[in-house]
């Protein structure tokens, strides 16, 4: 009886830690360099960060310095003694941290990062940088996209952001920032949600629904994502108040895909056009799509038979749930190109991209319209017959032309002449269409303007730097 007693009890064992062995084999190993780690090492905020890194990036500008030669004290005392050869050298300067959006290429970030900075270069988290261009900026809500210069197809594809849903926020739960404070590369750092909807003022910037943690973020941190243990995107980290001691803030996804979807629109990247209302956003359906808005009268959408309500729920195959999800499939759509709409019915409606008209394009571009300096206009105002240009002939309101604020409309009013743009003549709207056929917004171009004051009958001519929408 015992002899049986001790078998059973060493058969128990045995398959005791043959489940415990099985357990353990079944867990996929965390790989690290080629090596194995423990899992008990990997933990929730591991996992997150490893997901986020590929789609976080390092925002900087190049500074041109100049190096004095280690051989010019040589050359001073021998030969010249007013001679001095200097080393021409291009450092990269930090400026802050930034979001992949799309793999094609754009990036989102705070606007106070790349405001000031000539060029700007973003660096990946494989070591690769490529320069890249501002395209639109919200300074009053502090951010900015920015486009990369290359191709990212196939191979060369980034990563983009995963979101999380605006309204799936827990106080207390597990956060991470991962940005370049003060110049050190993909930092990490862990924290708690503190709060939401927190109201903070600084400068210009205002909010009533900021973010709160308790995870660092110092100076370099601006623009680098705050994200969850899912590692998806919950806010946009913002370095605002220099006074704060263990408190962090980060502008809320709900604001991020509010700028998003009004600038991943093909109209602010190439001179196509869909026939969306600009300003309207696409609205939350009842089968997981999104709503058309109203939509502008004989656009390619109109012309196919959509109307407003119609819930799209993809775009050539890629089901749009959200409106990042609806940008991500259109920005890049040129003129003659052909898109599938799905609809929530089922309904498939093909729609051929159009060229926007010359007057759609300027209003656009440059929130304005214009007519051709005639002959009776010219005399009327007084103009030698050699001036030729465009009167503009209305200036449409901030709020309803773009996010951005341009301070350079304030100098422009209904009545001056615009001359030159680029560096061109500029004789017939045609001509000022072509020109912006070939730019994207965010683009800065010079505009040479005769400015009328009535009242003295005095005309000056101004250099106006002009921001494009």
């Amino acid at each position: 009886m015992n002899t049986y007693m001790r078998v059973s009890s060493l058969l128990i064992m045995i398959f005791a830690w043959a489940g415990i062995l099985k357990t353990v084999l079944a867990q996929e190993p965390f790989q690290s360099s080629g090596t194995g780690i423990s899992s008990v090492r990997v933990t929730p905020a591991v996992k997150a960060v490893n997901r986020a890194l590929p789609w976080v990036v390092n925002i900087g500008t190049q500074q041109v310095l100049r190096v004095n030669d280690p051989f010019d004290l040589f050359f001073n005392q021998f030969f010249n003694p007013h001679y001095q050869r200097q080393e021409v050298v291009t450092k990269f300067f930090p400026l802050g941290s930034g979001v992949i959006v799309d793999p094609a290429g754009l990036v989102i970030t705070n606007y106070h990062v790349v405001q000031r900075a000539g060029s700007i270069e973003v660096r990946l988290w494989n070591g690769k940088s490529y320069p890249a261009v501002l395209v639109g900026y919200d300074q009053p809500n502090d951010l900015c996209l920015l486009r990369l210069e290359g191709e990212f197809a196939g191979a060369e594809g980034l990563t983009a952001a995963s979101f999380a849903r605006s309204e799936d926020l827990l106080l207390g739960e597990t956060v991470i920032s991962i940005g370049n404070p003060f110049g050190l590369e993909h930092s990490v750092s862990l924290g708690v949600l503190s709060a939401f909807n927190r109201s903070l003022s600084e400068g210009n910037v205002s909010f009533s629904d900021i973010i709160q943690t308790d995870a660092a973020i110092n100076p370099g941190n601006s623009g680098g994502p705050l994200i969850n243990l899912d590692g998806d995107l919950i806010g946009i980290n913002l370095a605002i108040r220099q006074d704060a001691q263990g408190i962090g803030f980060a502008i809320p996804l709900a604001r991020i895909e509010l700028f998003l979807s009004y600038w991943l629109r093909p109209e602010h990247f190439s001179n196509a056009y869909l026939g969306l209302q600009p300003g309207e956003m696409l609205t939350p359906g009842s089968r997981n799509g999104l709503c058309l808005p109203t939509l502008l009268e004989g656009s390619p959408l109109s012309k196919a038979g959509l109307a407003q309500g119609d819930e799209l729920v993809a775009v050539n195959g890629r089901l749009v749930t959200r409106h990042v999800d609806f940008g991500r499939a259109v920005w890049r759509m040129k003129a003659a190109e052909r898109v599938e709409f799905t609809l929530a019915g089922g309904r498939k409606v093909r729609v051929e991209v159009e060229r926007m008209p010359d007057v759609m394009l300027i209003k656009t571009r440059l929130g304005i319209s214009v007519q051709k300096l005639t002959p009776a206009l010219r005399q009327a105002m007084g103009f030698a017959e050699e001036i030729s240009g465009l009167a503009i002939s209305e200036l449409i309101p901030q709020d309803m032309f773009s996010m951005q604020q341009n301070l350079w409309r304030d100098i422009l009013k209904r009545g001056d002449i615009i001359v030159e743009v680029g560096g061109k003549p500029i004789p017939e709207p045609r001509i000022l269409a072509e020109l912006l056929s070939e730019t994207h917004s965010g683009q800065a171009i010079r505009m040479i303007v005769i400015s009328i004051n009535q009242s003295r009958r005095t005309y000056q001519p101004l250099a106006v730097d002009v921001t494009l929408n």
